[in-house]
């Protein structure tokens, strides 16, 4: 299959039956001992501790003055630890926080990236595969997870969208990596690409780490309610955030855009508004067979306003809501 046609069958597939994205620059990392929750709880944005056996939350590790994203993570917590699903590349950041934070506390961590392949299988029909695979299913709850097998290949398996549908995060070992790939296929699976997940995530105003989630962007900025707990305590970054919540406008907002044109810029290319330049910056970009030219924008929160026209010398662009699939055409 060329490769139009596999972005083609990835993207109908996550949204009508199901699409598995291997995630290779994601990585987990294991927090063990007595007061790991506690630990953890203290350094990142969300609250970790009351997390129970089988639950997932997501958060955040900040810049310490700024409160602007370094590292962003779903937290699963297991019997005995605390397991990091640290997202494109970030494991490595995450590690050097824990130990810049680390003064003798009942705590262990430990980077698994080497031993453990992590993917992402979305679509309204990703449950039905899963069990044909013949894994169980986690609880019909947001961040549920369970420890199952697919073949002979044992998997933890996190129910957690990704592009804004059904969808699961599955961590399997590095060596049954591919069988569980092939068993998903032989469920009915398409394997999908990095441009497929990216169109999907801009419909979806999915906010990425490395992408929209950044060290210039400060979560509250984007869609990140699932990372962020206004009542847990201190945290490093957390006095910028409960400053900027306080005032409750943000300079800028991530909003989506719908292009007038068949070949979506790069990323950070820049819109004006009127007679002000450079009101919106646009950090992802693509083609939807359901949508057209469409991108995910941070956009200065006197424009973004749905209807809002912005543009360039060669580029025009209207501010739509996000998520993109409720203003379908």
């Amino acid at each position: 299959m060329d490769s139009v046609r596999q972005w083609h069958a990835a993207y109908t597939g996550a949204h009508e039956s199901a699409a598995f994205f291997p995630r290779p620059d994601n990585a987990l990392i294991e927090l063990t001992g007595s007061e790991r929750e506690e630990y953890l709880n203290n350094v990142c944005t969300n609250r970790i501790v009351g997390l129970t056996p089988g639950e997932t939350t997501r958060a955040f590790m900040l810049n310490p003055t700024k409160g602007r994203v370094l590292a962003d993570f779903l937290v699963a917590a297991s019997e005995n630890a605390l397991w990091l699903d640290c997202e494109s590349g970030c494991a490595s950041t995450v590690v050097a926080l824990l130990q810049r934070y680390y003064f003798g506390q009942e705590v262990e961590f430990r980077n698994h990236g080497d031993e453990w392949s992590i993917g992402s299988l979305q679509g309204p029909k990703s449950g039905e595969i899963v069990t044909r695979a013949g894994a169980t299913l986690p609880a019909d709850r947001v961040g549920a997870h369970v420890e199952t097998k697919i073949g002979s290949t044992a998997v933890r398996i996190v129910r957690w969208t990704d592009t804004g549908d059904v969808g699961f995060r599955l961590w399997a070992p590095k060596s049954g990596a591919k069988a569980v790939q092939a068993a998903l296929i032989a469920g009915g699976a398409i394997v999908g690409d990095e441009d497929a997940w990216t169109v999907l995530q801009i419909e979806a105003g999915v906010a990425a780490f490395g992408r929209e989630l950044t060290e210039e962007t400060i979560p509250l900025e984007a869609p990140t309610d699932n990372a962020i707990s206004h009542d847990k305590g201190c945290y490093p970054g957390q006095e910028a955030i409960a400053r900027l919540w306080a005032r409750g406008r943000p300079a800028k907002h991530l909003r989506g855009l719908r292009l007038d044109t068949d070949r979506p810029p790069p990323p950070g290319t820049l819109l004006d508004g009127g007679d002000k330049p450079g009101v919106a910056r646009i950090t992802a970009a693509g083609v939807s067979p359901e949508l057209g030219s469409i991108a995910l924008a941070f956009v200065h929160r006197n424009y973004c306003n749905a209807g809002t026209r912005l543009g360039s010398d060669n580029l025009e662009a209207e501010v739509i809501d996000l998520p993109m699939t409720t203003v379908k055409t």
